[in-house]
Formats: structure tokens, sequence, C-alpha cells
């Protein structure tokens, strides 16, 4: 009796299991399956990179990561490449401009969009309510225009990758309030003015790229505060380097 009580037991266990098995498969949810679809509209994919955008499991298209517990969209990961060597030409990547409908990707955590093209078009402020962001990169994307001082609200943010654009203006104070970030690439671009003191606060930075831009004046001394910074990259710049590092000269590489 007590053997066949355990049988059933087991029996209803292992059907329970499948069951919320089931129920926890990665499966695309409907809202974030539009917005991706939305975005697929808004750009032309001349070499099918999103070819697999069509099944009804968005989770499994290419370049889509969704989380194991809720099944919402963590990656959104797009490169393209252009890769030329000798005769051999290898191309990939998509055209147009990034729709709004990714606000709706709530929990995204890392955005990479990098080497494609979306010349003309300026980076999208609203991107700045994707709070979860911990990477981002949109470096050569022929983007235009200016930084959005709305950068500096990524509480989360830990890379930030904007180079080889055509981004013109001044860098955001703003950026100084991204206390997580440890990467910041914004050369080159044809950014100007002076840099600001605010980077000085960003107290986890390892990587500063500031190179090829027609930047100016003193580098702040407030940039001898950056106790993690490791590689500060300065190629091109007509100002003057007058930092205290604290002492930290060995630990840290100008380029």
């Amino acid at each position: 009796m007590i053997m066949r009580n355990l049988k059933v037991m087991m029996f209803v266990v292992c059907v329970v299991l499948q069951v919320v098995h089931g129920q926890h498969q990665i499966r695309c949810l409907p809202k974030e399956r539009e917005a991706l679809l939305q975005f697929k509209a808004a750009i032309v994919d001349p070499y099918a990179m999103l070819s697999s955008w069509s099944t009804p499991d968005c989770c499994q298209w290419e370049g889509i990561r969704c989380s194991n517990l809720t099944a919402h969209i963590l990656g959104l990961y797009l490169p393209g490449h252009y890769y030329f060597h000798y005769e051999e030409i290898s191309k990939r990547y998509i055209i147009g401009e990034i729709h709004e409908s990714l606000m709706e990707l709530r929990q995204l955590e890392y955005l990479n969009l990098s080497s494609n093209s979306f010349g003309g078009s300026h980076i999208p402020e609203f991107l700045a309510s994707l709070t979860k962001l911990k990477y981002l990169d949109l470096s050569s994307c022929r983007f235009i225009g200016e930084i959005p001082i709305q950068f500096g609200s990524f509480s989360q943010l830990k890379y930030l990758n904007l180079a080889y654009n055509f981004l013109e203006g001044s860098i955001p104070r703003e950026l100084g309030n991204l206390s997580k970030l440890q990467y910041l690439d914004i050369g080159p671009n044809s950014l100007e003015g002076e840099v600001p003191s605010q980077l000085g606060n960003i107290s986890q930075l390892q990587h500063l790229d500031l190179r090829y831009n027609s930047l100016e004046g003193n580098i702040p001394s407030q940039l001898g505060n950056l106790s993690k910074l490791q590689e500060l990259y300065l190629g091109g710049y007509d100002g003057t380097l007058k930092i205290d590092d604290g002492g930290r000269g060995s630990q840290i590489s100008f380029l």
C-alpha cells in the first residue's frame, strides 16, 4: 500500500514538474515580439541579418537573448561588419533608423548595434529609457548630432562605446553621473570644447578614450580622482595635460 502511494506520489510530482517546466520554457512575450518587428520594419536588411525574425518565438531569433525565468528580452546583439582582405570582401549590416519601439524592451541589459549604417540620424534620446542597460555599443554607426544628455541617467551602465561616428558638440557633463561605468569610448568623433571636470566623478572608470576629436583646453585635474583608471587615450588632443594621478602614473597607459 505504501509502495503504491509512493508510486502515485512520484507520478503526480513528475506531472507537476513537466507542467511547471512547460510553463517556464523560454517563450517570447507578445509585446516584446511586436516591438522587435516594428524595429525590423523601420530598417533595410540587405544581407538578411534578420531572416530568422519571423517565427513565433522571438527568443530563438538571431541576436536575441531572453531570461530563462521571465522570457523578457535581456540582450539585443546585432553588430554589423565590413571586412576587406586582398580580394575578399565580407559585408553584413543593416540600414535605417533605430525605431522607438525598443523602449518596450524594459528589461534590456545588453544592446550592441555597432557597425551598422544609421547615417544621417541622431542617437535616439529614448534609449535612455532603457534603465536596466549595462552595455551599450553604438560605435561605427555613422550617427550625427550630439551625445544625448539623457545618457547621464543610466544608473546601471558599465560599458558605453560611441566611437567612430560623426558626433558634434561638447561632451555632456551629465556623463559624470554614470557611477558604475567602467569603459567609455567617445573617439574618434568631431566633439569640441573642453573635457568636463565631471568625468572625474566616474569612480569605477578603467578605460577612457577621447582621442581624435577637436577638444581643447586643459585636461581637468579631477581626472586624477579616477583611482581605477588603467587606460587613457588622448591621441590628437590639442590641449594641455596637467592632471594629478596621485602617484599612479606607472599604472595608467597614456596613448
